[in-house]
């Protein structure tokens, strides 16, 4: 395999969880939760977990911490923008610093998180740099 198809499919995870961030940052929020404090508990912890799962995915394809929250928290920024776009949605700084909480939060599990991949015997992909 060549070393530039096997850079391809080192970030195609973290591609496709964008794709997914995307199409959910395509759709209405309308109907979720039953109360105020419901649905801003739900909306902002699916913002911390989809952060935190890119920086992860980043973090797989590069082994860097600092290139993986630096695209992560730039895709966040994207993704506010475009929500400015979408009907019924409103892109809001405020939610890029939720974002960027998730990030820190992946920061900190992943040595734990790729430990105990390791202990289960599950090798990770060695990407080449």
């Amino acid at each position: 395999m060549s070393p530039r198809l096997k850079k391809v499919l080192f970030y195609l995870p973290a591609f496709l969880w964008m794709s997914f961030i995307f199409y959910l940052s395509s759709r209405s929020t309308i109907g979720i939760g039953q109360t105020r404090t419901e649905r801003f508990l739900i909306l902002k912890t699916f913002h911390l977990i989809e952060y935190a799962t890119l920086y992860f995915l980043f973090f797989i394809a590069n082994s860097s911490t600092k290139k993986s929250a630096s695209f992560s928290y730039l895709y966040a920024l994207s993704d506010e923008l475009h929500q400015t776009f979408v009907p019924g949605r409103e892109g809001k700084f405020v939610d890029t610093l939720i974002d960027l909480l998730g990030i820190t939060i992946a920061i900190i599990l992943t040595p734990v998180i790729i430990s105990a991949i390791k202990k289960l015997g599950i090798s990770l992909p060695q990407n080449s740099k």
